[in-house]
């Protein structure tokens, strides 16, 4: 049986915030400070797939939630724009569980869950149009201070169209991933792509074979992951 994502210790966690996180004391109010600033190290690391460390960041909102005299705003915005280019779509729903109404009704919040429903239905266009609108009174981006995030997303959108398309036009792919010509053409080639004119042909997908997969959990076990998940 695969493990999800917040039960696995990303390589780059630190002993100390994992001894915090497995620890009978994880949601004692001190730790939020440890918490913040791991998420400060998380956000400054450009590398979207090796440091977005769900588990902890899922504790911090927890202690938000036991304490909302301590909850910031912005800290929740930067936990969700790390989760929205996680590579696991439920990271991000994992932490919206954890949030009030009322914090949704936040600007910098509602824009994040708009965007998100906006990869959701594949509008790759509609999401780079809102998240860079020019009309936008917010001083900020909602992604600021994520480093790597835009080339983080495009990841997620090229693994999109790879699952999709056999051919698609060079046009689509630069409104899809927010490039030039010259950039989506360094995409093609470091992707295996071929490019005949305005039309791009990705490679054949190998053929999925159909499979009957009995997979057997005694009770006992079942009851244990599901305390486990309770306890995130």
């Amino acid at each position: 049986m695969s493990v999800p994502s917040s039960f696995v210790r990303p390589t780059t966690r630190p002993d100390e915030i994992h001894r915090l996180l497995t620890d009978v004391e994880r949601y004692n109010p001190s730790n939020t400070v440890l918490l913040e600033d791991y998420l400060a190290r998380q956000c400054a690391n450009p590398d979207s797939t090796s440091n977005h460390d769900l588990m902890a960041n899922l504790a911090l909102l927890k202690l938000y939630q036991f304490n909302p005299e301590m909850l910031d705003l912005d800290v929740i915005r930067r936990i969700l724009a790390k989760a929205l280019i996680s590579a696991i779509p439920a990271d991000f729903n994992l932490c919206l569980y954890l949030l009030t109404d009322e914090v949704c009704k936040d600007a910098s919040i509602a824009k994040l869950l708009a965007l998100r429903e906006s990869l959701e239905r594949a509008q790759f266009v509609k999401f780079w149009r809102d998240m860079y609108d020019p009309e936008d009174e917010e001083e900020e981006s909602v992604v600021d201070g994520i480093a790597g995030f835009d080339n983080g997303l495009r990841k997620l959108i090229l693994a999109e169209i790879t699952a999709t398309y056999q051919k698609i036009p060079l046009k689509d792919v630069q409104d899809m991933v927010n490039l030039d010509e010259e950039a989506v053409l360094r995409l093609a080639k470091e992707n295996g792509w071929t490019v005949d004119g305005p039309v791009i042909s990705l490679p054949l997908k190998a053929e999925v074979k159909a499979s009957v997969i009995s997979e057997s959990v005694k009770f006992e076990q079942l009851t244990k992951m599901l305390s486990a998940a309770n306890d995130i």
